[in-house]
């Protein structure tokens, strides 16, 4: 065959070809028609026509016959059709088939895809914790330190013991079994439950009982009844009220003490932290010092040093940082409890507080008897140096935050700064959502600076610091205010 009769079988290329095609697909129903219609016209009598076949070309009389080609598969994608060009037959029902299996693993394939993605999120997020009650293969004897308010039925539901067998190990009456706070008991038990584990809370400012025991997911009965009887039902700011924390309650109490059965305890030497958040060191202060007479006409008696503490603060003149032992005690408290709530990571300088022993200190009129405290304003990331020169350099969110927490020990009497920068110091209390009634009773600001309102007032060249007073102390006597 010739290469110009291969290009002429292309339909694309040929239409009358196509149109071949189509003839020769309809040319047996034409000659079975035919067929019929002589045989009727024969029997009416009628002569039979017959039509004349079209003269056939020479140059097409090498071609197959067009019923005798195979149906052509539809153009590919990618390849170009022309106008003009027709496709007759349509894909193989095979053929659709293998696409539609293949469309189907796809979306199984999405699927899989979809549910490992999830597994992956799920495995990614973290765990919550897990209270893990160790179990022993045999049973042995513990020692466990009774909680203040602990009962019998508590005790041996906790270690999945009989009652009448606690009494019995411990000789107690059973008609009437008697504990108490601090006493240990023998028990014998393959059940090890985790310690609990006792902190001190400092009450803030729009506490009551019942928000307390929910924050700390406790009883409120036993928050107030049985840990700090002695404590008024009417508490205000700066109380410390004992918490007894159990991880069988909240598993995300981690327990302070490693020993199986037995009651634990907060480490003395720091505050409760914040989720997220490490624990911030408090130093020992020093036991014993009082102020004595009014803090511009005043001593210490047996005087105490701030200690250093890097974490929380910096001690400008360590021959000045003396003070009472209520005041130095408070004012750790308050710094640690600022940087817990905030956040705040820059540098708190200390200034001037009290000489050792007490007395005139220049250039200052007061800070002679232990209860003065200058502390500069927090400054802004970026500010060289840590004196704020100008409002503008005050990070006011943290002052606030710092003044928030000294008034939250309830044991603070004045607070001094500029009128003038008052204002700004009530705009970043206000951003805190601070009420409208801790405004008024914190800060002078906006009554004129001779009123007497607000624990922060009025005093003139404090511009660049605080000046913190604090209260004289239950066991100072001696110690006057003004």
């Amino acid at each position: 065959m010739s290469e110009s009769t291969m290009r002429l079988t292309d339909p694309r290329e040929s239409p009358r070809l196509t149109r071949a095609r189509l003839e020769g697909r309809r040319r047996p129903w034409a000659r079975a028609r035919a067929v019929v219609a002589g045989g009727a016209l024969a029997l009416l009598g009628l002569p039979l026509l017959t039509a004349a076949s079209p003269p056939v070309d020479p140059r097409f009389s090498d071609l197959p016959d067009p019923g005798e080609l195979e149906e052509l598969a539809p153009p590919s994608e990618d390849t170009e059709v022309r106008e003009g060009a027709s496709t007759l037959a349509s894909p193989p029902e095979q053929d659709q088939d293998e696409d539609h299996d293949t469309s189907i693993e796809d979306e199984s394939a999405v699927e899989e895809q979809d549910q490992d993605e999830a597994e992956a999120e799920e495995a990614s997020e973290p765990e919550a914790p897990k209270v893990e009650i160790k179990v022993l293969r045999k049973p042995k004897w513990i020692k466990h330190t009774v909680v203040p308010g602990e009962r019998i039925d508590e005790i041996a539901d906790r270690y999945q013991i009989r009652r009448a067998s606690l009494i019995r190990w411990n000789k107690l009456d059973p008609k009437r079994p008697m504990i108490y706070a601090g006493r240990d008991l023998a028990i014998y038990t393959k059940h090890i439950p985790p310690p609990q584990q006792q902190i001190l809370y400092t009450v803030q400012f729009g506490d009551t009982w019942s928000k307390i025991a929910k924050a700390h997911n406790v009883d409120a009965d036993k928050l107030r009844e049985r840990w700090n009887p002695k404590v008024p039902r009417k508490f205000k700011a700066g109380q410390e009220i004992v918490i007894w924390l159990d991880p069988l309650n909240d598993p995300s109490v981690l327990a302070a003490s490693s020993s199986a059965g037995s009651a634990g305890k907060a480490s003395a030497g720091t505050t409760p932290g914040i989720a997220g958040r490490p624990k911030l060191p408090l130093s020992t202060i020093k036991r014993g010092a009082v102020s004595v007479g009014r803090p511009n006409r005043g001593k210490i008696v047996n005087g105490a040093q701030l200690p250093e503490n890097a974490k929380l603060y910096t001690i400008r003149k360590p021959d000045e940082s003396f003070g009472s032992t209520h005041t130095l005690h408070n004012l750790q408290l308050a710094i640690a409890n600022f940087r817990q709530d905030t956040g705040f990571s820059g540098k708190l300088v200390i200034g001037s507080i009290s000489k050792r022993g007490g007395g005139r200190l220049r250039p200052h009129s007061s800070h002679q008897s232990g209860r003065d405290v200058d502390i500069r304003l927090p400054v802004k990331a970026g500010v060289k140096g840590t004196i704020a020169t100008s409002a503008s350099e005050v990070d006011w969110d943290a002052s606030w935050g710092l003044i928030r927490a000294l008034v939250a020990t309830g044991e603070i009497q004045y607070i001094f700064l500029s009128h003038s920068l008052q204002k700004y110091l009530y705009k970043a209390a206000k951003r805190s959502g601070a009420s409208k009634d801790m405004l008024e009773r914190v800060i002078q600001y906006p009554n004129k600076s001779g009123t007497n309102h607000g624990i922060v007032r009025h005093a003139r060249g404090h511009t660049s610091h605080i000046h913190i007073r604090f209260t004289c102390a239950a066991n100072e006597s001696r110690c006057e205010s003004y």
